[in-house]
């Protein structure tokens, strides 16, 4: 999934178990449960033309960062009673993707995707079912889980 649905779904588990011993770790599984449903990717014949692409960049790293950090000051500007859990939640949620940077790196500067260079990105990469044509996924678990936060706030 995107950044934006890796968070909100964060955010749930948080504001669902405020004790952060829990709910950081369920939030950081919930990244690759979610990564192994079919979702939504920029276009691309190969990872180093996807990584690689403007459109990459647009979407996934600064459109995806910008929701994410919409999404935080909403939970810091309504205050549910477990809005700084959420918070966190949300961010453990959609880390894994940051380990992800160096493969971005690599390939911007003329490189290859280092996807074999590290088992968790291997693990990370082989458990993604992502296509163009699975936006609709995306758009309909950002509805859901928008709507049951809205109704947290």
């Amino acid at each position: 999934m995107t950044a934006p649905n890796h968070a909100i779904t964060g955010a749930l588990i948080g504001l669902a178990l405020p004790n952060m011993w829990l709910g950081v770790p369920l939030a950081i599984l919930s990244h690759f449960v979610l990564d192994a449903i079919p979702h939504y990717d920029v276009p691309g014949d190969t990872n180093e033309a996807r990584i690689g692409s403007k459109q990459f960049l647009l979407v996934q790293i600064l459109g995806g960062g910008a929701v994410c950090a919409l999404l935080v000051f909403v939970l810091w500007h309504f205050a549910p009673v477990y809005w700084f859990s959420a918070a966190v939640c949300a961010f453990a949620a959609a880390s894994p993707d940051l380990l992800s940077f160096p493969r971005f790196v690599s390939v911007k500067r003329g490189g290859h995707d280092l996807v074999e260079k590290n088992w968790f990105w291997k693990f990370h990469n082989d458990i993604q079912r992502q296509h163009p044509r699975y936006l609709s996924v995306e758009l309909v678990w950002f509805g859901v889980a928008a709507t049951i936060l809205a109704a947290q706030l």
